[in-house]
């Protein structure tokens, strides 16, 4: 079993270094919004406005995720068509993005694996809408359950969200490190295994 979407992105950022832009941005605008959130943590306390963290939270991953997305565009056919597709069909990606973090975080800050477990079903659908030029959510929902259900695709998966769930943990910097890797793993974990898919078509 080969895990050449997480080793291989390193090749892929030295042939079109522009991969990486994405990664850092989504690390940005996470830092911006905890700068924010420790700036006003108290008022917040104050006021008892505890949504504001949360909502900081599902913002930080719907950009992300969004952000994984524009990743695999440029990642794999980083064409005027997709640009084009991507820059009129960026608030559809941005919404579902926003409907996935909201799963996700609360998921994830309640017990933990019902929030893996529900971005194990969606991991991959940002950049299934991109590279598919498709954002029906329903059909990008099969295609997602469809890839993951394909060869080793699911270890793959399960390895990458393990380790997202370990950078988190790492004090004060881990969600920033898992963001960068999500940002970059996901869509190229996606790439490599629908590239392998068609090698072994080929060759059959």
């Amino acid at each position: 079993m080969k895990l050449d979407g997480f080793g291989n992105v390193f090749g892929v950022i030295r042939r079109n270094p522009g991969v990486i832009f994405p990664a850092f941005l989504g690390v940005a605008v996470a830092l911006i919004f905890d700068v924010i959130s420790f700036e006003y943590s108290g008022m917040v306390k104050t006021l008892n406005f505890s949504w504001i963290p949360f909502s900081f939270e599902i913002f930080k991953w719907s950009v992300a995720f969004t952000l994984s997305g524009l990743t695999a565009l440029l990642m794999k056919k980083n064409t005027k068509e997709s640009q084009e597709f991507f820059s009129k069909n960026f608030l559809d990606v941005f919404v579902f993005s926003v409907f996935m973090a909201f799963f996700v975080v609360v998921g994830l800050d309640l017990y933990v694996v019902p929030g893996l477990l529900i971005l194990f079903f969606m991991i991959y659908i940002p950049s299934e809408m991109i590279l598919k030029q498709d954002t029906n959510s329903l059909k990008r929902f099969k295609g997602n359950l469809s890839f993951i259900l394909e060869d080793a695709h699911v270890i793959h998966t399960l390895v990458a969200l393990l380790l997202i769930i370990v950078f988190i943990l790492i004090p004060y910097i881990g969600e920033y490190i898992a963001i960068f890797f999500y940002i970059l793993w996901i869509p190229n974990i996606y790439i490599s295994g629908k590239r392998e898919s068609e090698e072994e078509e080929i060759e059959w």
